[in-house]
């Protein structure tokens, strides 16, 4: 890597094409970060003389505050870092600063206690801090009896609870939010039932269906003629909304896709309508007669009707017509067992469960914090989230990810919107 292709790549990124603010350094620090393995002491180094600094005056120690930032309890690089920082705001940069230091409660920061602290939001972005995202040094240095989280709690410990900080994730090329943030180990999806569930519904419901060669030719002959086109439409349902839906390996590897969840859940109503609205689910034929010739056993499928006219003509000397329909195999079997396991699906008796479900994962997060700060991606301007904010729209590399409801790439979707 050269230097010439990473000043290329740092005025590529630049508004107008070099340096003019504050954070156009922040944005040679990405790069830094990015294109080489330099230390955080080099990337620092090489950031100052961009500033101007000579190579006399003092680098790997910062100029002398009047300001102990290391009663924060962030470790001595952290601590520098933010003293570099400091030593670069104005007169009157500092002395907002020094009026808004760790003074201010969450919502008070949040109202306006942010703005002193705008320039600290991406200090040492990419470095080693333990885990720390974009916008948690700006928390900790407006925010009163504020403490640094670690590995071990949330990012932001008060005396009456922990907080978590999220930048919501983004698109570089246009500095765009898209809106999402990753829970992380909150979020595994081995956690929660609906996982299991779902696996449960394509191992026992969608994956036979699609093995039996052509659905409505094997299906048909157990289902009233009256439902037949009922039939019809459930098979579509199960091709277009659940087969169709997802690749296999993906959903092996835990990628659930938005098209996916919005799928499963409309085809949760359509299977609804179709076992509870019509007589589909009654008209499964899974009444038998069998036969038994010289010890050799052969079972037939007959209607309820005859089944019920063979019980009321049986001791008698009346008789009775039966109408023998096609013979009784373990294919047949398997499915009247598959109708029923749909019958008996609880996302199909009830599709808002699959709602519930998410409602469930989002709530284990947000109920394991005192509150949230988010902010939108690479924006030093904090929010306070709530659970009614966001919903759970995809899984990744088998972590629930949440998304900002109000984003537009989201209207329309009914399992979004439906999540409380």
């Amino acid at each position: 890597m050269t230097i010439e292709s990473i000043l290329t790549e740092w005025r590529y990124r630049l508004k107008k094409g070099y340096p003019e603010t504050h954070s156009d350094y922040n944005i040679l620090r990405d790069v830094l970060t990015e294109m080489t393995a330099l230390s955080e002491t080099d990337k620092n180094m090489i950031v100052q003389r961009s500033m101007g600094l000579t190579e006399d005056e003092p680098i790997d120690e910062p100029q002398t505050t009047s300001i102990d930032f290391s009663e924060i309890g962030l470790p001595a690089d952290i601590v520098r870092q933010v003293q570099i920082q400091y030593n670069t705001l104005s007169e009157g940069e500092k002395t907002e600063f020094k009026k808004n230091y760790r003074v201010h409660t969450i919502e008070s920061f949040v109202d306006s206690g942010y703005k002193a602290f705008e320039k600290f939001f991406m200090v040492n972005v990419g470095g080693a801090r333990g885990g720390m995202g974009n916008g948690e040094i700006s928390v900790l240095l407006g925010v009163a009896d504020s403490k640094p989280g670690g590995t071990a709690q949330h990012d932001i410990v008060m005396p009456y609870g922990e907080w978590e900080v999220k930048e919501l994730s983004g698109k570089k090329d246009t500095g765009r939010s898209d809106g999402k943030f990753d829970p992380a180990g909150e979020g595994r999806s081995s956690k929660f039932a609906l996982t299991e569930k779902i696996q449960n519904f394509y191992t026992e419901i969608v994956i036979p269906v699609d093995q039996i060669g052509d659905p409505y030719e094997q299906l048909h002959h157990l289902v009233d003629p009256t439902s037949h086109e009922q039939l019809k439409r459930l098979i579509m349902i199960f091709e277009t909304r659940f087969s169709q839906a997802i690749d296999g390996a993906q959903f092996k590897k835990m990628e659930w896709k938005k098209s996916a969840m919005h799928n499963w859940y409309e085809g949760f109503k359509e299977l609804h309508e179709i076992f509870y609205k019509t007589k589909l689910d009654t008209s499964v034929r899974d009444t038998r007669i069998t036969v038994d010739t010289d010890g050799n056993k052969e079972s037939y499928w007959i209607d309820d009707k005859d089944a019920s006219s063979i019980r009321q003509t049986a001791g008698t000397s009346n008789t009775t017509d039966i109408l023998v329909g096609d013979p009784v195999s373990d294919i047949n079997n398997d499915i009247i067992i598959w109708f029923k396991r749909i019958a008996r699906n609880e996302f199909i008796r009830e599709p808002n469960n699959f709602i519930t479900e998410l409602n469930i994962i989002k709530s284990s997060f947000f109920n394991n914090v005192a509150g949230l700060i988010y902010y939108d991606y690479r924006n030093p301007v904090p929010h306070i989230g709530t659970a009614a904010d966001f919903a759970i729209d995809v899984v990744s590399l088998g972590i629930y990810r949440f998304v900002l409801k109000n984003m537009s790439a989201n209207q329309g979707y009914s399992y979004i919107e439906h999540q409380s």
